[in-house]
């Protein structure tokens, strides 16, 4: 561009120059002919004769970048949904693994820790701190031989005897309509409230599920029920009424 510029102010030097020679010999159409020949002669650089090639090639390879950077643009949109995509997809993946580890939780937690009477009660008496933090408030399936039964204001009373020792498991048992029982102390029986039929006796081996409740004289088993015993309340019929 610059060569172009320098070529119209030669042009015009020239055209100058020879006005100015014009005016002083008076020989204006000699002098304009000359002119024109010199014009005529004067040669012009290739570099402006190839302008218009160069300004078609920047228009190609700019047109042939625009498409580069469309190009480019559609690949980083993909890559932004790919990227999406997969963040969504973790996201589901550490939701469902939350789920998951929940759901273990939920299931160790529901799970009783299964213990004999005899050595829940030699745990406690041997380090009653370290028993309370390992069962106390837990839930626990105690196995053991009854000892006794008591009637409660509430709750009825079975006592699971522990090998070489006083303390006993002491098991507060909820009375409920799949639990219709009653005790006689005296007989060391639990029986039916339907029939009055014996349902368990002393010495006969259970397995209680219930949440520990820590340990005094005995170890404490609260909201416990005898795995396996279901004894449902059946309404009686009335009598048909005679005539």
């Amino acid at each position: 561009m610059e060569k172009v510029i320098r070529f119209f102010v030669a042009l015009a030097a020239v055209g100058s120059v020879a006005l100015m020679h014009a005016d002083d010999t008076g020989e204006e159409g000699n002098s304009l002919g000359d002119l024109f020949n010199k014009v005529k002669d004067i040669k012009v650089p290739d570099s402006v004769s190839n302008l218009p090639s160069q300004i078609t090639e920047l228009k190609e390879s700019y047109l042939e970048t625009t498409k580069t950077v469309d190009a480019l643009r559609i690949e980083v949109d993909q890559l932004r949904e790919e990227v999406y995509m997969l963040k969504k997809t973790n996201e589901e993946l550490r939701s469902a693994v939350g789920v998951k580890v929940k759901e273990d939780n939920l299931t160790a937690m529901l799970k009783p820790i299964e213990i004999s009477a005899t050595d829940l009660v030699a745990e406690f008496r041997a380090d009653k701190a370290a028993a309370e933090k390992k069962y106390r408030d837990r839930y626990l399936k105690v196995i053991g031989l009854i000892s006794a039964f008591e009637t409660g204001s509430s709750s009825i009373e079975m006592f699971l005897r522990a090998e070489g020792s006083d303390a006993r498991v002491h098991c507060q048992l909820m009375a409920g309509p799949d639990f219709h029982v009653d005790v006689l102390p005296a007989h060391g029986q639990l029986i039916s409230r339907n029939d009055r039929r014996p349902l368990l006796s002393v010495g006969q081996p259970v397995a209680v599920v219930g949440t520990c409740l820590g340990a005094g004289l005995n170890v404490e088993m609260g909201n416990a029920r005898i795995d396996g015993l279901v004894e449902k309340r059946v309404e009686k019929k009335p009598e048909p009424q005679k005539r």
